[in-house]
């Protein structure tokens, strides 16, 4: 409390102690939530590319990295001098998924010179041991435009993925996946003298249709396993090995640690025809696949691809444009929603590669609704991803919730595809 209160103080004297009280209230608990800025608008794009971080770098506090893109923000003097600003306010609000209320909530406006390109921000801010869904609001000020974001914070224990911190070539590793052959850092407030490694060989199949009724279950079965030491008592290291993910942990009694990914360097776009040929499966039929599958050459595959495009799309130059859509969502898809599968791989990559970017999407703590026009109604189609919360690997694994509903609209909107109709939003 900031001013202790006398009993028989004076009713003048409780009042202005009231005032004081408010006036005295922490930053983190007053915040006005930004969304509700009828002044600001919301960006329907992310062309920040925002990617965020939270590190539990002591026994009470929370360190908070961000990078994003600074093209899409409007620069101006802050004075009289030439220099130009752009002025961006970062609120985050943290949900407690336990108690299912607001929490607590911290803010930072930076003013960034307009020479530089590719952000990095950081600040650090108490907070109490719980697990939270986080809601993360960027505001160019300047514009008057407003960045949503929601991702999820895990402190209930020193094992949880926020207790690490990932580096490569010294930069914060955001989407924690790493070019092969390389060394990453890892970083533990607690110093311990071992962490122990989990190596997992990758081996993921792509989604199954939206119609499917099965979905493949998740089994913890690591290949190998090897310990890691502390080094001058500060970070430990791991080499990363071609076609690999490394799941660190503090003790071998829980599945809780962080997670690295080995990938090429070209990531997230495609290194070859055999991936080209893997990243069509949605769209071919079984004798199409087949018929590439087994050609023992990069070029003989890159042959019977190219044949694939052209064939449905009736000519080369039309299967240039076609092909070059197509594996741009593939792209997009990799970038987005890579986790413990590639982008592609996964539900969400599987319907955003089908179907296009979601007109609208609906965020909950739990759940994300994609929707989509159909037959020229607005948001006639929707796809429903449900968190799995007991993947020991990410938290940004959702599964899709199918129906024999989508079949005909899976294989009608892969026709259109195949007719060359696919759309470059």
């Amino acid at each position: 409390m900031c001013i202790s209160i006398n009993y028989f103080m004076t009713k003048i004297n409780f009042l202005l102690l009231i005032f004081l009280l408010i006036q005295c209230r922490s930053q983190h608990t007053t915040l006005n939530r930004t969304s509700k800025n009828t002044s600001i608008s919301t960006a329907k794009e992310d062309e920040l590319n925002a990617q965020f971080y939270f590190y539990k770098n002591s026994d009470t506090t929370v360190m908070f990295y961000s990078s994003f893109n600074s093209a899409p923000l409007l620069f101006t003097r802050l004075d009289t001098g030439l220099q130009f600003y752009a002025s961006v306010k970062i609120s985050i609000y943290f949900y407690s998924i336990t108690k299912n209320i607001l929490s607590d909530s911290a803010s930072q406006i930076f003013h960034i010179p307009q020479q530089h390109s590719n952000i990095f921000q950081s600040f650090s801010f108490p907070l109490k041991n719980d697990n939270y869904t986080v809601k993360i609001f960027m505001i160019d000020q300047n514009r008057k435009v407003q960045y949503n974001y929601v991702t999820e914070l895990s402190l209930t224990t020193s094992s949880t993925r926020n207790n690490f911190l990932v580096t490569f070539q010294n930069n914060i590793l955001f989407k924690h996946y790493a070019p092969k052959n390389n060394t990453i850092k890892i970083y533990h407030r607690q110093k311990l003298p071992l962490l122990y490694v989990d190596v997992f060989k990758y081996h993921h199949q792509p989604a199954l249709p939206p119609f499917s009724n099965s979905s493949p279950a998740l089994n913890y079965l690591p290949d190998s396993s090897f310990s890691i030491s502390l080094i001058n008592n500060d970070y430990y290291a791991i080499l990363l090995k071609p076609g690999c993910f490394y799941h660190t942990r503090t003790n071998q009694q829980s599945l809780e640690g962080v997670t690295v990914f080995t990938l090429d360097s070209v990531f997230p776009n495609i290194k070859d025809s055999k991936e080209m040929l893997y990243t069509s499966r949605y769209i071919m039929n079984k004798n199409e696949y087949e018929r590439c599958v087994h050609l023992s050459t990069l070029e003989d595959t890159k042959k019977c691809i190219d044949n694939f495009w052209i064939q449905i799309a009736g000519s080369k130059e039309r299967a240039k444009e076609i092909l070059k859509n197509y594996y741009q969502r593939v792209i997009e898809a990799n970038r987005l929603f890579t986790s413990h599968k590639l982008g592609w791989q996964t539900d969400r990559g599987m319907v955003y590669i089908i179907f296009g970017p979601p007109e609208n999407i609906e965020k909950t703590f739990n759940n994300e609704k994609w929707f989509y026009s159909a037959n020229g109604q607005k948001n006639a189609l929707v796809f429903t991803f449900i968190k799995n919360k007991n993947n020991p690997f990410t938290s940004s694994d959702y599964i899709l919730e199918r129906s024999d509903y989508y079949k005909d609209i899976w294989y009608l909107t892969v026709d259109k595809i195949r007719q060359g109709r696919l759309s470059t939003k």
